[in-house]
């Protein structure tokens, strides 16, 4: 995007395995973004393939954090640190291997047309041959989370728990100050849509995980889901955030 300045933050936790060709796969799509890992106090050598990366492209930077502090804390830090630089634009991308960046000019395009404050890539909307829908356990959870906000908002969502995300900046504005911390995702989209922010779907290509652990394993899937549930219905319940239009 001409004029527009954009980080891609990647929140990276003990994926010394996929992280390398995470970043050079992201590369050869956006050869001029500036790039943001985020060490989430790995336990095995992600710190020491991100600083050999940061040695090589000079548009890349490493932040570490000192301990494991979760996906919402990393993902904040990097919107703290994009806020501080004056970045437009915030694109959320995993170092597992997960997200196919050719779906980031099209995510982009559509969050800069429709000045869009949340643009969530989304496995559902046409999806592709070969593309990797998640585990059974997970669409079930994925449909859950769609069908609540879906059903509190009035607006359609198919992919509440995508991490692969573009923020526009009332987004990393507002979220630098709070994020939600544990399972982030689904609370993060339902704040944004409940308090009138611009929020919008792309189809977005999907892998399975090339290295690294998920968050959610199976024996947390049920507090997972309890957790957010609540965490939503709070929400609905509380005061909506006076939030100024900049349109």
């Amino acid at each position: 995007m001409a004029g527009e300045k954009i980080l891609v933050v990647i929140p990276a936790y003990n994926e010394e395995k996929s992280l390398r060709k995470s970043v050079e796969a992201l590369v050869s799509i956006l050869r001029t973004s500036d790039i943001l890992i985020v060490n989430d106090g790995s336990l095995d050598g992600t710190q020491q393939v991100a600083a050999s990366l940061a040695r090589e492209l000079p548009a890349l930077s490493l932040l570490s954090l000192p301990i494991n502090s979760g996906i919402g804390i990393t993902v904040q830090t990097g919107l703290l640190y994009a806020r501080s630089k004056g970045y437009d634009y915030v694109i959320q991308y995993d170092g597992d291997g997960q997200h196919d960046p050719v779906s980031i000019p099209a995510m982009l395009r559509k969050s800069v047309e429709e000045k869009l404050d949340l643009c969530v890539g989304s496995r559902f909307l046409k999806p592709q041959a070969g593309d990797f829908l998640s585990t059974g356990l997970r669409r079930v959870g994925i449909q859950f989370f769609s069908l609540l906000i879906s059903s509190m908002t009035g607006i359609r969502v198919t992919d509440p728990t995508s991490g692969f995300r573009v923020y526009g900046k009332r987004a990393i504005d507002l979220f630098s100050g709070y994020y939600p911390d544990d399972y982030p995702e689904p609370e993060a989209l339902f704040w944004c849509v409940r308090n009138g922010l611009r929020v919008g779907e792309v189809p977005a290509r999907m892998h399975e995980r090339a290295g690294g652990k998920s968050s959610i394993q199976f024996m947390g899937s049920i507090y997972y889901m309890i957790k957010v549930t609540v965490a939503i219905l709070v929400e609905k319940i509380r005061s909506r955030e006076m939030i100024k239009d900049d349109s």
